[in-house]
């Protein structure tokens, strides 16, 4: 009996060896993190400035609400996920430093650089590809030359307008009042009251469908942004104007209807861009349902409803023959 109890303890012994050094090789072969490219932290930057050789400079600013704005050379909400890719260089962990300290920069052309961005005052300096072909591009951190993967420059030499937020009423809009062609709808005590050329008996004018109305604007996406070239005539030719009172603005967005079809273009002129949203996008957006159109939904949904389930007849399957 004693014996027995010795070789447990015994071979117990040999199992926390092993793993013991199982654990310190695992430990000892996990590969080295690289520290963080800079001590920055991303959610404390306020400004970001984009120049680019030969472009306008671009300036964004982080609103009281902390969404992104465009404050140079528009004036919009600015598509956050652009700013986001900027701000992700700062904690940036795969990169490879230069080690000789006599690098001439004009030969990475990082001086001047080809591009640079400010996060409030520190600047990152975009140089040249490099030549291996591996997709990574050289940069200027803190005065020393660094190795990049290059996921941010195609965006940084974008034109501005590509900086600006894809939904034509900008980030979380609460409407407090739409007027496009035929129809007005304001909110009064948290209830929608309808104003329109349609009468109750052409159009879908309950509750849900409002709303439904409503929510299509606040959750509207365009798949790109242009600019919009103004002219005299250009309020003239436009298919119909749209103003969105939006919750804590005095003043309405204004939007002119540019064309329905083949695409969707709204232009805001005083901003001098263009949204460009789906075909699908114009009945959710710019009509409520007709009565003959709900009629119809609710017929189908009706006779769907009283329609017999239908009896499935058995499947006979072949039987293998037995040899």
């Amino acid at each position: 009996m004693h014996q027995r109890w010795l070789l447990n303890i015994i071979l117990l012994g040999i199992i926390l060896i092993l793993g013991g050094v199982v654990f310190y090789t695992l430990e000892k072969e996990k590969p080295i993190e690289s520290p963080k490219l800079t001590e920055i932290n991303a959610d404390r930057v306020q400004k970001i400035r984009i120049e680019r050789a030969g472009k306008t400079p671009v300036s964004l600013k982080k609103d009281v609400n902390g969404f992104w704005q465009i404050t140079e050379p528009l004036t919009l909400p600015a598509n956050s996920v652009r700013a986001d890719r900027f701000l992700r260089i700062l904690s940036e962990r795969q990169y490879k430093q230069l080690e000789s300290s006599e690098l001439n920069l004009v030969d990475f052309k990082l001086e001047p650089p080809l591009a640079s961005i400010k996060f409030d005052q520190f600047t990152v300096a975009f140089g040249e590809q490099s030549p291996m072909g591996d997709g990574k591009r050289y940069m200027l951190i803190n005065q020393k030359v660094y190795l990049l993967t290059d996921t941010a420059y195609n965006s940084v030499t974008n034109d501005a307008v590509k900086f600006v937020h894809l939904s034509p009423l900008g980030n979380t809009p609460k409407i407090q009042a739409l007027k496009i062609p035929n129809y007005d709808l304001v909110l009064k005590k948290g209830e929608w009251t309808l104003t329109s050329t349609f009468s109750d008996d052409e159009i879908e004018t309950s509750t849900d469908a409002l709303n439904t109305l409503i929510d299509n604007w606040q959750i509207a996406q365009s798949y790109s942004v242009e600019i919009y070239e103004v002219d005299g005539n250009a309020e003239n030719q436009a298919e119909g104007e749209i103003d969105v009172t939006l919750q804590g603005q005095e003043k309405p967005l204004h939007f002119v209807i540019v064309s329905t079809s083949p695409d969707f273009l709204l232009a805001r002129p005083d901003r001098k861009v263009q949204y460009r949203l789906p075909m699908s996008q114009v009945d959710k957006l710019l009509h409520l349902p007709t009565q003959a159109d709900t009629n119809s939904s609710e017929q189908a949904e009706k006779q769907t409803e009283e329609q017999p389930e239908e009896k499935k007849e058995p499947i006979s399957l072949p039987v293998p023959a037995r040899y």
